[in-house]
């Protein structure tokens, strides 16, 4: 507002002619964005009211809803305002604005992707037909929402957070207007404790550490637009659908790694590539080998459907198929072809499952 962003936005969308003030009824006053004949028919499926304020973008008294400043802030993302803010360093590497700051090439983008949960499906596609007719039809192609479910507490962390649990839900949606949450630092603390607790040994990755991935892969896991149900205890197994199960994996294939450089001395036994003649693969191999093949495509899928659930959905299948490997066929043994083989199928793993870690912005420890 400060700056002028919606003035430059409101003069540019009173030249369509799906922009107008209404002159009579409850709305009389109201300047409002007409809706795609389309979407007048998912509105008339839906609650008219929750519709009729999504559409509304400067009320009677002349204050702007939520939906007005979003159409002008998606202008300044995409670099079409003549307007700008300006910046100062907030900390390395992070600005925040500043009246008196720099200009800086920051509401510049080729794409722009919002993460907001399914509820804002509606005031999301108002934001995107506005774009459209104001004439930007390309920057409309690439306005992304990534809809999610509501993030909700499991009936045992919301206890042991103190929420109130006497309605015996099994699990409360975390709310910041109903106090119903927890804050990211006391989360992580909690989590920290909790990994401590459960660590035979503290070498490697610090607790921490392995705590923040831990919550950051429970969240990233679950399909988009389903409820996101946390707990705490869950988020933290050694075993099972956990961040903590996929570190472990990544840290046990650099151990093995390691070992066979210590023992071959220049680890001659690992090549870039390898030929078994005159031996089957056992099944474990062949599987292993077959889900890393699908490793290009799965992560092609996922940056197109802009899933993250899809990489870690391949990331714990190939964890599950090392960890089966490992026990079925022992790689330091036998023939010396043979044992070339299984690290270099080691070392494949460890390659494929590090860049979906890092994919995911989770760390890939050489040790736990």
């Amino acid at each position: 507002m400060r700056e002028g962003f919606w003035e430059e936005t409101f003069a540019l969308l009173k030249q369509t002619e799906v922009f107008y003030k209404v002159r009579e009824g409850k709305l009389a006053g109201c300047w409002v964005l007409k809706h795609r004949e389309e979407e007048q028919e998912v509105a008339a499926s839906e609650a008219d009211e929750e519709y009729q304020n999504d559409k509304i973008l400067v009320r009677s008294n002349g204050i702007l809803t939520y939906t007005a400043k979003d159409i002008a802030y998606h202008l300044w993302k995409f670099g079409l305002l003549a307007n700008d803010f300006r910046y100062k360093e907030f900390t390395p590497g992070v600005w925040t604005t500043q009246p008196q700051g720099e200009g800086r090439p920051i509401g510049q983008a080729d794409t722009v992707v919002n993460v907001i949960d399914h509820r804002q499906e509606y005031p999301q596609a108002m934001v995107k037909q506005a774009l459209e007719v104001l004439g930007y039809e390309e920057q409309t192609a690439r306005l992304k929402h990534v809809s999610y479910g509501v993030v909700s507490l499991s009936h045992e962390t919301a206890a042991g957070l103190g929420v109130d649990i006497s309605e015996g839900r099994s699990s409360y949606p975390m709310s910041g207007r109903q106090g119903v949450g927890i804050k990211v630092a006391e989360l992580l603390d909690r989590m920290e404790h909790v990994i401590d607790e459960k660590r035979s040994r503290t070498a490697g990755l610090p607790s921490r550490d392995i705590a923040a991935a831990s919550i950051r892969y429970y969240l990233l896991k679950y399909h988009l637009q389903t409820e996101v149900v946390f707990d705490l205890q869950q988020a933290t197994e050694v075993s099972g659908n956990s961040g903590v199960y996929l570190l472990y994996a990544h840290a046990r294939a650099c151990s093995v790694l390691q070992k066979a450089k210590e023992e071959k001395g220049d680890g001659s036994l690992l090549h870039d590539s390898v030929i078994v003649d005159g031996e089957a693969l056992q099944p474990q191999e062949l599987s292993l080998l077959r889900h890393l093949a699908y490793g290009p495509e799965i992560r092609g899928a996922a940056a197109r459907q802009l899933a993250p659930n899809i990489l870690c959905g391949y990331a714990y299948e190939l964890a599950l198929l090392f960890s089966n490997f490992y026990s079925a066929c022992p790689i330091l043994k036998g023939a010396e072809q043979r044992q070339s083989f299984r690290l270099w199928l080691t070392s494949f793993f460890k390659d494929s499952l590090e860049e979906t870690l890092h994919l995911l912005g989770l760390p890939a420890p050489e040790k736990m």
